[in-house]
């Protein structure tokens, strides 16, 4: 989980002149040294001079754990916060599966590579 900052989803789409806002996460892939990473999203918005635009559907990111978190510039506030999980987080042999779940605020990166998606 991430604790909550103070700033309000709409004040980090404020200060984002050219991005994409991501949300629901609907595929991922970790390396097993945990590392690398990419995740593919359900649908994102354009942020085009502070305001949200065009609806792009399943763009993806990836990227390296720690250069990931070195580029969190913001961290929203209690209200922008979210619950996200899969009932189905499998591991070992045999096979054992779980719910999993965690607690976020919406957060603000820099120079993340994302791609893919489609109007």
């Amino acid at each position: 989980n991430l604790e909550p900052g103070e700033n309000s989803l709409d004040r980090m789409i404020g200060e984002v002149e050219s991005g994409i806002y991501l949300k629901t996460n609907n595929s991922w892939s970790i390396d097993d040294s945990r590392n690398k990473f990419q995740f593919g999203v359900e649908w994102g918005q354009l942020i085009e001079n502070g305001r949200l635009t065009k609806v792009v559907k399943n763009p993806s990111y990836r990227g390296v754990s720690a250069t990931f978190w070195r580029n969190l510039k913001m961290v929203g506030d209690r209200d922008s916060v979210g619950i996200l999980g899969t009932p189905y987080c499998g591991k070992a042999e045999p096979n054992q599966v779980i719910s999993v779940g965690h607690a976020s605020p919406a957060c603000l990166f820099g120079g993340i590579d994302v791609f893919g998606g489609e109007d």
